[in-house]
């Protein structure tokens, strides 16, 4: 390790920050025989004869586990070692790992090849798969090198090749606003132009694109085979919350079963909302609104319209909530619409929480339409036990994130038309007087209009009417 360092990658936003692949070096490795509680200052092991003989750095747990830590061995024999107290409780089974290092050490120059000066020493974060290193001063023009210490023998590796935070991906947010800044010559010290703030710029861009499309189908935001499970006794899944359009079809492509599917090899069948309230007659019932527990003779429902009439029994069914349970059968001998409640109840076997969908003569069996609303896929049928568990696969569009961060990648392939955008925004933040005529803005917006012109989604369009 002491010539060859992980990528190391600095973003910048406000100051630096520095990620560093906790990579170390290991020269052996064994198995906690025991297990070990926090405080310990022994540690039981399979077999330690291949550990160097003295004052070691041991790594115990894995690199990224949250109960990972190093500790410092003093002593140990074939089977036992002796350390410093440890911090975090160990399992029977974890490895242990002698590293050579336990701290980094990060250098910062104005310059390439300027002076680099110490700027911290950091502890490897073994709970993490990265060590974050925050420079709070840090300007996109600085550099870094770093190296490994061990800070018990006080040894230390080479330095680093200098990294610096100019080399972001060529589709990246920097790549965008970098060369805008560059071209008309804001410095990084510019108390108005800021990176945040041309980042907010820069969302403003794109929500402007993205409301000119007005959610048409973006095949770079397309998320295709997303599984939902089931849940028997229910007649709905709830949508993905990065879905673009949560209460009709605008963004979601296609629905199907793919086990046991009588459809196959045909999706479900998308109607919109008045026409599947002419066949989703078998969907009626009310919600629990109260729990009742195992053997209760009354259940509590937003509403009991659509039971028997008052002093008549019946059965209801019950909508699993674990993927453990199947559809329950419950009887009533009576409905009492002043406290909507089924009253008579027998047969409750296991407790049943608010929001459970409680059936009144339901057809039980796969679905074949669906319709969306209320952030819900909604079926004609109720789910039956033989299809517990399994996946409902969608094809859908996600909605448009913002961006956070420089080193972000921008799929869209007229990114470059932001840049426009962003001139005009970096001359109005300078003066309010800039007119909305300005060659710029005007720019960007006749290449927005292009793209909507020009828009190739790879689906078909079907457009319907009623």
């Amino acid at each position: 390790m002491d010539s060859k360092f992980p990528q190391i990658t600095i973003k910048h936003s406000v100051g630096n920050i520095i990620e560093i692949p906790n990579q170390v070096d290991v020269r052996a490795s064994t198995f906690l025989s025991a297990n070990t509680a926090i405080s310990a200052i022994s540690i039981a092991v399979d077999n330690a004869i291949d550990f160097t003989a003295g004052s070691i750095l041991a790594l115990v747990g894995s690199i990224g586990n949250e109960y990972a830590e190093i500790a410092t061995i003093s002593s140990h024999t074939d089977q036992a070692f002796s350390c410093s107290a440890l911090k975090l409780p160990h399992s029977r089974g974890d490895i242990i790992q002698e590293i050579r290092y336990d701290q980094i050490e990060v250098y910062k120059s104005t310059t390439l090849t300027g002076t680099y000066s110490l700027l911290q020493t950091v502890s490897f974060q073994v709970s993490q798969t990265n060590t974050i290193v925050f420079d709070a001063a840090g300007l996109s023009t600085d550099y870094y090198k770093i190296r490994w210490k061990n800070s018990s023998a006080s040894q230390y590796s080479d330095y680093s090749e200098p990294i610096s935070v100019l080399t972001y991906p060529d589709n990246s947010v920097a790549g965008i606003i970098f060369s805008v800044y560059r071209a008309m010559g804001i410095k990084d010290d510019d108390p108005y132009v800021t990176i945040p703030w041309g980042i907010s710029s820069l969302n403003d861009a794109r929500a402007y694109t993205d409301a000119k499309l007005y959610g048409i189908r973006q095949d770079w935001r397309h998320h295709f085979e997303y599984p939902i499970q089931l849940f028997a006794g229910t007649n709905y899944v709830d949508l993905p919350s990065d879905i673009d359009w949560n209460t009709t079809d605008r963004s979601l492509l296609a629905a199907r079963f793919l086990v046991g599917n009588v459809l196959t090899p045909y999706n479900l069948r998308y109607i919109d909302k008045r026409s599947w309230n002419q066949i989703a007659f078998s969907v009626m019932g009310g919600t629990t609104t109260a729990i009742s527990g195992v053997g209760a003779t009354t259940i509590t429902l937003d509403s009991v319209g659509d039971f028997l009439p008052a002093s008549t029994s019946g059965v209801a069914y019950v909508a699993t909530t674990d993927y453990s349970q199947t559809i329950m059968q419950i009887a009533y001998t009576g409905v009492d619409t002043s406290t909507s409640q089924l009253t008579g109840v027998t047969g409750i076997t296991r407790s049943i929480p608010v929001g459970t969908r409680v059936w009144s003569r339901p057809t039980i069996s796969q679905p074949i339409y669906y319709t969306v609303y209320d952030n819900r896929i909604v079926f004609d049928r109720i789910i039956p036990d033989s299809m517990q568990g399994t996946n409902l696969y969608i094809d859908y569009y996600t909605k448009l994130e913002s961006v956070t961060d420089l080193y972000q990648e921008l799929p869209e392939h007229y990114r470059e038309n932001y840049k426009w955008y962003l001139r005009w925004a970096v001359k109005y933040r300078k003066d309010i007087s800039i007119s909305s005529s300005d060659p710029d803005l005007k720019k960007f917006e006749d290449l927005t209009d292009r793209v909507v012109d020009n828009l190739y989604t790879g689906q078909d369009i079907t457009i319907t009417t009623g």
